[in-house]
């Protein structure tokens, strides 16, 4: 007779996120799923629909929690609040060890290289997320003339979007929130760089 274990939904979808998140979708088994989470074989087919639609799941949990906590939605016209945003990213203190796997979106649309339709609606909401918040911290610095006239918002959105994904890469080659401490540091005074000297 199997074993009959009943995990409640919600700490079932977390403990897969972070399953996901650390293996990906494909090097990832049922049996391994259920060993980890508790979800087991029967109920991830009855209760979830399989191995993909739970996936689709804890990528709808990690886009939210993203939304709530990690997207970037600076708004005071600071270059400075951008610019600790990445520094934060690698800061182990303020970052669970969990993401040291890098971001589980990017992560899941390299994986997928396009191929699945709803990873694809996902990675659609991730970016415009990331984009719409760079672009609306930018738009509030220009607004109040923390940098030049000619600034180029659109332009610098794609530029912080690339050094964000950029960062995740080496945090997630590397396993440990740290590594991606010069990066961030760089990518900082980057953005710092661009304020507009307080005479002009």
């Amino acid at each position: 007779m199997s074993r009959s274990r009943k995990v409640e939904p919600e700490t079932a979808i977390q403990a897969a996120m972070a399953l996901f998140w650390k293996h990906g979708y494909h090097d990832l088994g049922t049996r391994q799923i259920e060993k980890e989470t508790g979800i087991t074989r029967f109920t991830l087919q009855t209760v979830y629909g399989g191995k993909m639609p739970l996936f689709l799941k804890a990528l709808d949990r990690y886009l939210d929690t993203f939304e709530v906590h990690a997207a970037p939605t600076m708004s005071d016209g600071n270059l400075d609040a951008i610019a600790a945003w990445f520094e934060t990213r690698s800061d182990p203190v303020m970052f669970p060890e969990v993401t040291c796997y890098g971001c589980l979106l990017l992560n899941s649309t390299v994986e997928f290289v396009g191929e699945n339709e709803e990873v694809n609606l996902r990675a659609d909401r991730f970016f415009d997320m990331v984009r719409g918040g760079f672009r609306g911290a930018l738009d509030a610095v220009k607004e109040t003339g923390g940098v030049s006239a000619d600034f180029d918002v659109d332009a610098m959105v794609e530029v912080l979007l690339s050094a964000a994904i950029g960062l995740n890469i080496v945090i997630r080659a590397s396993g440990r929130n740290a590594a991606g401490a010069d990066m961030a540091n760089a990518i900082a005074a980057l953005v710092r760089g661009w304020a507009r000297p307080a005479d002009v």
